[in-house]
């Protein structure tokens, strides 16, 4: 995929989806997957905002069976399913434990039936799943066992646990990049960097979007008959920008990736606040989450306000004693603004996601989405909106690119062994993991530029990828490298040596000055707490 600014503007499209998340991904690929001419837009990088910052898993909807809501819990199972069958080898099946107390809502015969209720709604769960991911059966487990896997559990009451299965994204990145290129093999055109500003209009209808480089600075227009506005947090300034009503109230979200050793097992429980929390094994480390802000947010607070930090692991630490995370702890800090609703005064998640239609033009509809499990469906319902041809039912049961379990391993092995080369096994590991049946390609144009070696001491990834990375990718900053294209970075710094040989490594490809160089580490840099002083360890 490559950044093909002169298709975006020569090509009048059916369709220009602006923003690269997940739901305007997924939009993309099923309009293109109708036969219409698709173009995508995003203002920073594919998945750069909140399809990059949330907690790594694919939930069933048991949430929404307790809140009485059984049709979305079963679109829930579907749309988790759906994943398994379009993503085999980024997707696995994960246990999460809760406690059980007696006398209480969470007693072990309200969870019990709870989880029949849950298991016979999905008992379709695996049907068309290859058989390593197939979801087990809810169950109860004694208090014993329970404190033995839950370390430092609130023990007053506790008559035992309860384990369900969800599936965790091994590498959420890349998932979401695979859906890029899925976009793109269908047709979309994708660009980014591109940040709208304005609509053109012929009469009511929509003519055109007007965009701004915000590498260059250049505007541009992109022909189009419709467009869809998929852009999470940044909808209400886009909304204004254009003229296009009003938006949902946002309210902050927040994960954290905390240095501690990660046990194969998700847990949940209760805050002192009585938010519900999840910590979640990702990487070797804990991810704790979701926190959200108590009152509603401005758009223009992009980042998190000074008492956000500490007022989240207070409340995490309420409900896993086990962890005495200090911020000494972070990390990485996942944070982004989402759609929120508020009733009887309080904010809170919106529960249910939305498409809006613009009042005074036609052909517009804006997309707000709510989970990542479920964004396939809601872009799916929303390019229904637009009045398109009905969808066809491909973007749920198509392998993603590069998803073939099958093949992945056997092509690296025999792209090394053509070349007569060999690579150490935690290496060949991650390569298979993260590219699937793409790392053969990945190894073949390392060999060939003598880019086998690891980025630095201590991580998997080789120099070879950030060049494959740089050229291949539609990169245009560092932090999409080090991010997203591959894993160097995800769970925190990977150390300054790390960090300059990318930067190096990048520079040389894309054909960065020293001074660019330098803003881009910089940039990386300030997403990552303690970035200096962690490498040092």
């Amino acid at each position: 995929m490559t950044r093909d600014l002169a298709r975006l503007t020569d090509t009048r499209h059916d369709l220009l989806v602006v923003g690269g998340g997940i739901h305007g991904l997924f939009a993309a690929y099923d309009a293109a997957t109708r036969g219409l001419s698709v173009a995508l837009i995003d203002r920073g990088d594919i998945g750069g905002e909140l399809s990059f910052n949330h907690q790594r898993t694919l939930h069933g909807g048991l949430r929404a069976l307790q809140g009485g809501q059984v049709q979305k819990c079963r679109e829930m199972v579907q749309e988790r399913r759906a994943w398994a069958r379009i993503a085999p080898h980024l997707v696995r099946p994960i246990p999460f434990l809760i406690g059980t107390y007696r006398g209480t809502k969470r007693s072990r015969l309200v969870v019990r039936t709870g989880l029949r209720i849950y298991d016979f709604l999905g008992r379709g769960r695996n049907q068309g799943v290859l058989p390593e991911l197939h979801l087990p059966e809810g169950r109860l487990e004694s208090a014993a066992a329970t404190r033995r896997l839950f370390p430092g559990i609130a023990d007053a009451g506790l008559s035992g646990g309860a384990i369900w299965y969800d599936y965790q994204m091994v590498h959420p990145d890349r998932l979401t990049w695979c859906v890029a290129l899925a976009a793109a093999h269908a047709g979309t055109t994708i660009g980014t960097y591109l940040e709208a500003t304005g609509l053109r209009r012929t009469g009511r209808r929509v003519d055109s979007v007007t965009v701004r480089d915000t590498i260059t600075g250049a505007s541009l227009d992109i022909p189009a008959a419709r467009v869809m506005i998929a852009a999470g947090g940044g909808l209400p300034p886009l909304h204004a920008a254009l003229g296009l009503g009003p938006t949902p109230p946002l309210v902050r979200a927040m994960n954290l990736l905390l240095d501690r050793p990660a046990r194969d097992i998700a847990l949940a429980a209760s805050s002192a606040s009585g938010r519900m929390y999840t910590a979640v094994p990702w990487q070797g480390f804990v991810l704790v989450g979701t926190y959200q802000s108590e009152g509603i947010v401005s758009p223009d607070h992009v980042a998190a306000a000074p008492d956000d930090l500490p007022r989240f692991l207070e409340d995490v630490n309420s409900a896993f004693p086990g962890l005495a995370a200090t911020q000494a702890d972070i990390r990485f800090v996942h944070h982004g603004l989402v759609p929120a609703v508020v009733r009887h005064g309080r904010a809170d998640l919106m529960p249910d996601p939305q498409v809006l239609r613009a009042p005074d033009v036609d052909g517009v509809v804006s997309l707000v989405g709510v989970k990542y499990t479920t964004a396939r469906l809601a872009a799916e319902r929303a390019v229904d909106a637009l009045g398109v041809t009905p969808a066809t039912g491909r973007t749920g049961s198509t392998l993603l690119p590069h998803a073939d379990v099958a093949d992945s391993d056997g092509l690296l092995q025999e792209a090394l062994r053509s070349a007569q080369r060999s690579l150490d096994r935690d290496v060949m590991q991650h390569l298979a993991s993260w590219y699937g049946t793409e790392g053969a390609a990945v190894v073949a144009e390392s060999i060939a530029g003598d880019g086998l070696d690891r980025v630095a001491p201590g991580t998997p990834v080789l120099c070879g990828e950030i060049r494959y990375a740089a050229r291949r990718s539609a990169v245009v900053r560092l932090s999409d490298v080090v991010f997203r294209r591959t894993p160097l970075a995800s769970a925190g710094t990977p150390g300054e040596a790390a960090l300059e040989r990318a930067a190096t490594l990048t520079a040389e490809v894309l054909g960065w000055s020293p001074e660019r160089r330098a803003e881009e580490l910089s940039r990386v840099r300030d997403r990552l707490p303690g970035a200096t002083a962690r490498g040092t360890r």
